[in-house]
């Protein structure tokens, strides 16, 4: 397995483009520096202030209405636009931050909900980017790669912040220096217009178009499947939402602010360590087992809180970097099931349904959390022993395609 990894890595050097790739990669490595950092800054940032975690699902609901708008922008314009819209979404960070140490709470609140708005325009920009810059045979490797980048600067970011937490002036400089080292970066790569690979198979791509347009050439069972995947993916998310209130939780277990930055950033370097090796198992077993896996992997590190100590958060989250390893499971068996079928299209209606579903499922679990843990723990841990009987219908599609 390991000799076979360092094979696939030493082809992965030699691609075309690969210079561009690991400017990509530095960019998610320093952006995702700030973004795991402020999934826990945000919500201790609301504790201490007297926010209710309602206050924050509501921030969540209201973000993601506003994500699907910019998803929906974001699907036309070429690269250089894209890349203009990216970097007016860094400045406009760079401003907000300057003013967060005025600890004014509905200011704050704005200043969360753009940086989240970043997140998904920083996303929608840059992995089709990357996608198209990979080889299909290296798809695989390269979002490994790039989840190596993503993570290592995720463990960085929260050690970082874990000691500036208590001082919001330093925080802030903090935050306004990453973003300028990212747009400098930003501003000093060459996104390449590959608006020309398009064109090339414009013909082919019609008729594929046509042949795949429709439902109806999808086999019964196909689309059963399709059913029943939807609706473990919204399982799923609304058992995780448990995590969205992870860092709250962990200061009702008794764990201090920088103790809950630690622990999240051993987390991430665990989903680090092994993202790679991840990929490759994923392609190997069995679809349906991993499938499964994964989603056990995902109800332990909910149940684990049930305990509620110190010990079993940090448990919960051991399983939560095992789940970033596991995370493009439920894509790769997607894709495999749907590949002969018009894939893109089914995959926007799944990923819409399930956007829809977080515009509510955040304030609900708020407001289970604020009624009572318990509550809100239980419900979490149904939906994912929920998920887990219903994957047991999903479609071997390795038996399918002997």
């Amino acid at each position: 397995m390991f000799s076979k990894t360092k094979d696939e890595l030493v082809k992965y050097r030699k691609l075309k483009y690969y210079r561009d790739i690991m400017k990509i990669n530095i960019i998610f490595f320093l952006f995702f520096m700030l973004s795991d950092s402020m999934e826990i800054f945000i919500p201790l940032y609301f504790k201490k202030n007297g926010l209710s975690a309602v206050t924050y699902g509501s921030l969540q609901s209201v973000t993601t209405i506003l994500r699907m708008a910019v998803i929906w922008i974001m699907a036309k314009p070429k690269m250089k636009n894209k890349r203009r819209i990216l970097e007016l979404f860094v400045v406009i960070n760079m401003l907000h931050f300057g003013f967060l140490y005025m600890n004014g709470k509905f200011f704050a609140f704005y200043i969360f909900a753009v940086f989240i708005l970043t997140r998904t325009v920083v996303n929608t920009v840059l992995n089709p980017y990357l996608a198209r810059l990979l080889p299909n045979d290296f798809m695989g490797i390269g979002f490994g790669v790039r989840d190596v980048f993503l993570s290592v600067g995720c463990a960085a970011g929260l050690f970082i912040s874990g000691f500036l937490e208590e001082n919001l002036l330093w925080f802030s400089i903090y935050m306004i220096l990453l973003l300028a080292v990212l747009l400098f970066i930003m501003i000093n790569t060459k996104f390449i217009e590959i608006a020309k690979v398009d064109t090339d198979d414009s013909e082919d791509d019609e008729d594929a178009e046509k042949t795949l347009k429709s439902w109806r050439d999808i086999p019964k069972r196909m689309k059963v499947n399709f059913v029943i995947i939807v609706a473990i993916g919204c399982l799923i998310a609304c058992g995780l939402e448990i995590h969205t209130y992870s860092a709250m939780i962990g200061e009702d277990f008794g764990v201090k602010a920088q103790n809950i930055y630690n622990l999240y950033a051993s987390s991430v370097i665990i989903t680090a360590a092994f993202s790679i090796v991840g990929g490759i198992i994923i392609d190997r077993v069995n679809s349906k087992i991993m499938y499964l896996a994964y989603i056990l992997v995902c109800f332990l590190s909910c149940f684990a809180l049930v305990f509620r100590t110190p010990y079993a958060y940090a448990l919960s989250l051991v399983f939560i970097g095992i789940k970033g390893v596991l995370d493009n499971v439920e894509q790769t068996y997607f894709f495999k099931a749907y590949k002969e079928y018009d894939m893109e299209k089914l995959y926007s209606v799944n990923t819409i349904i399930q956007m829809i579903l977080a515009i509510v499922s955040p304030m609900v679990f708020g407001f289970l959390y604020d009624v009572n843990f318990n509550l809100m723990l239980m419900a979490g841990i149904v939906c994912l022993a929920a998920a887990m009987v219903v994957s047991f219908g999903i479609v071997d599609i390795n038996k399918q395609s002997e």
